[in-house]
């Protein structure tokens, strides 16, 4: 078998492609190696501000406690049952200005974004009439605000109630995980007259922005200077506009196509993390590690189909392709390593 003309031209065909390929590894593991402290940049600047933020409210959360009556040893005996009453939106109309800037670590950069929301939210007291009962006792109402980091939670101007401007809280008010904040009510009026809210919001965060459409008909419409968003999430934007100056989107959807009051049921924790919303996200471009990365695939498989090449080439004509370039392919196999160490110095 050592004899064999055939056995050497596929050791060295074997051969080269290894030797080739070896520095195009050395770059990879270095490429794989700044690319993890890119992650480690991104993950910096997150802990240092805040992370994604998913925004749901308002909602208003009111206290029931209801007297019962039940038969015990023939007798009646009155006993409470208390629960949390969510009366969400029957419309939700939020507009915000979204300004990103990027923050630089060293030669990385993450990109932090600051939204300026203003909320508007219309209640209807009609959706009350099933809790206007002479053995049920409302409690004190809460205006309750989910967002998904506090920390990115900015300026607030409150909004009035009844000629009153509300208190601001921190948390949800409410039991269960989440974060957020809660402004207490006064006491419900009677009347049939629609209750307005209307507030501004500022918040700041990293990556993905959204919005859960709470209301009955739910809409949203965001302009921002990012010229590379992602649309995610359970909706897509109905309209978008996006250019080299940044981007408008509008989102509407309606309780028809998202169901919301079945996550909103007494006596259920919400799963806040878990709710259809609005997403847009601040993405990035195929980065330079990205692009080196993908030339390094493409020139492995260059290497290889070219001396397959050669191969089939002289086995089909009996020329010996191969022996005549094996010094040229020497040749860069020498070369190649100080080209690959002069641009990992230059570039890395």
């Amino acid at each position: 078998m050592l004899k064999s003309p055939l056995f050497w031209k596929i050791t060295t065909l074997i051969g080269c492609i290894v030797l080739l390929s070896l520095p195009l590894m050395m770059v990879r593991e270095l490429i794989n190696e700044r690319a993890d402290y890119r992650s480690e940049v991104v993950d910096a600047i997150e802990q240092s501000t805040s992370g994604s933020q998913k925004l749901a409210g308002p909602l208003i959360a009111i206290p029931i406690t209801e007297t019962l009556t039940r038969m015990e040893n023939q007798k009646e005996v009155n006993y409470q049952r208390s629960w949390v009453y969510y009366w969400l939106p029957e419309s939700l109309a939020v507009a915000g200005k979204q300004t990103v800037e990027s923050r630089r670590v060293g030669i990385y950069s993450g990109q932090v974004w600051h939204n300026v929301l203003q909320i508007k939210a219309s209640f209807d007291p009609l959706r009350l009439a099933a809790l206007r009962k002479t053995n049920i006792v409302l409690g004190q109402p809460r205006l309750v605000v989910s967002v998904g980091d506090a920390r990115g939670i900015g300026a607030i101007h409150a909004p009035e109630v009844n000629g009153n401007v509300l208190s601001v809280e921190p948390g949800l008010g409410i039991s269960g995980d989440g974060a957020g904040i809660h402004m207490p009510m006064p006491a419900l009026a009677e009347d049939n007259k629609p209750l307005e809210i209307a507030f501004s919001l500022d918040l700041n965060g990293t990556g993905e922005f959204s919005l859960v459409p709470l209301g009955r008909n739910s809409e949203l419409q965001l302009t921002s200077n990012w010229p590379h968003p992602g649309f995610l999430g359970s909706f897509l934007p109905t309209q978008r506009e996006v250019s080299a100056a940044g981007y408008r989107a509008h989102w509407q959807s309606s309780w028809f196509a998202n169901d919301m009051g079945s996550y909103f049921k007494d006596d259920m924790e919400i799963p806040w993390s878990r709710l259809p919303a609005f997403s847009a996200d601040v993405m990035s471009l195929a980065d330079q590690y990205q692009l080196t990365d993908r030339a390094t695939k493409y020139a492995i498989l260059l290497i290889g189909l070219t001396f397959m090449a050669f191969f089939v080439f002289e086995s089909l004509t009996r020329r010996p392709c191969i022996r005549c370039n094996i010094c040229w392919w020497a040749y860069r196999c020498a070369v190649l390593p100080g080209a690959a160490g002069a641009l990992r110095a230059h570039w890395f």
